[in-house]
């Protein structure tokens, strides 16, 4: 398996050897012990998260190791290999440890990223842990420190007995779900991202009351997306600047809030980017004249072409970025659109750098033989996992 990448790079986050922006999918490299450039079999072989910050990206594969590239002067990407160290930016992807109380830390289920900090979860027959490292300076890290360079435990989290089943951040907030079905944040609050807070920060976790089972959550910049058994809740600044919680019509659920919304066809996920919602069922064509169901609704700044256009054919997987999208489609062809002014969305851009009313496809380079089966966005950086 090999991971391709686009976009924004000054800081070394896209893993490509260099710290230059690119528009052309590019091979990410990973230090000596993975074997051609490429996750070697031995360890496990699938990505199954990709979590980009401002400046760093950390990937999570399917046996639990977690490797890191880009600014590293806060400790945001760990202790890392021999050719990381004195916490330079890095250039190439590094395997991540920890150091927790009984030893070194290797293997992680959940991954998160902020602008400055990285959010790491942790199985132990004791419970789960959540490390954290970076910078912290709204508390979205879920420690009273600024600055955490070495890695630290969020103290008396998750509650004895419970389990983090999904995990997601913003900007400067994180907000993580339990197995229990309950919803738990930390950091910036101002805007409603954390629910009824009303504060600059919040330092520590905080329960988040919503009104069923929650599965699943995705964060906005200053917003934060519920979902669970077929319901959803926006938490986010009631000024509505750019329209999130007025729901569309499809997901309104007569006398409820107007952000709470009800999903009525199978949803294989919601995703957010900094200003927006995008509501994905991977397993439908389209809307027909009797159901009128679409296969991707989004809603939410769209000034830049953040919104897909409705000529976009149904993807089998969606990706969603600061200010973009990129979707795998069906017929194994990648597609971007949005706000591409670093490359994240190819190089066919408009007079203002945004690729709007319609997409981009984004092709590997002719030298490789291989299908894209996966896809992934940030910071203005884009991913393809490539098999």
């Amino acid at each position: 398996m090999r991971l391709f990448a686009f976009g924004s790079n000054g800081s070394g986050q896209l893993g490509i050897g260099h710290q230059e922006d690119v528009s052309k999918p590019t091979q990410c490299l990973f230090s000596a012990g993975i074997e051609s450039n490429a996750l070697s079999k031995d360890l496990n072989e699938e990505i199954t998260t990709i979590a980009a910050g401002g400046n760093h990206t950390l990937l999570l594969t399917r046996s639990g190791a977690v490797y890191a590239t880009g600014d590293n002067t806060d400790g945001r990407c760990g202790q890392t290999s021999t050719s990381n160290q004195n916490n330079r930016p890095a250039d190439v992807f590094n395997r991540l440890t920890l150091t927790g109380a009984s030893g070194p830390v290797t293997e992680f289920t959940h991954i998160s990223a902020t602008w400055e900090g990285s959010i790491l979860v942790t199985s132990e027959a004791s419970g789960d842990q959540v490390y954290v490292l970076g910078t912290n300076t709204k508390g979205e890290l879920g420690v009273t420190e600024a600055l955490v360079s070495s890695a630290a435990c969020v103290p008396d989290f998750p509650p004895p007995g419970m389990r983090v089943t999904a995990l997601a951040s913003g900007m400067a907030h994180s907000v993580a779900v339990l197995s229990n079905g309950d919803v738990w944040g930390w950091g910036g609050a101002r805007k409603g991202q954390l629910g009824d807070e009303n504060v600059a920060k919040i330092a520590k976790p905080v329960r988040i009351e919503v009104p069923f089972f929650a599965e699943k959550v995705a964060c906005g910049r200053e917003f934060s997306v519920v979902s669970g058994g077929g319901q959803f809740v926006v938490l986010g600044d009631p000024g509505n600047r750019w329209g999130i919680l007025k729901l569309p019509a499809c997901f309104e659920v007569p006398g409820e809030s107007r952000s709470r919304g009800l999903i009525r066809y199978p949803c294989s996920d919601i995703r957010a980017s900094w200003h927006g919602i995008y509501v994905h069922a991977a397993g439908l064509e389209g809307g027909d004249a009797e159901d009128e169901v679409a296969s991707l609704v989004a809603w939410g700044r769209n000034d830049r072409g953040q919104i897909p256009p409705q000529t976009l054919p149904s993807p089998a997987v969606l990706a969603v970025g600061s200010e973009h999208a990129v979707a795998l489609l069906k017929d194994g062809r990648v597609a971007a659109c949005g706000w591409g002014e670093h490359g994240n969305c190819g190089s066919d851009l408009d007079a203002l750098r945004n690729v709007a009313d319609r997409v981009n496809i984004i092709s590997l380079p002719e030298t490789v033989d291989g299908k894209v089966i996966g896809v992934g966005a940030g910071c203005a950086t884009s991913w393809m996992v490539v098999e």
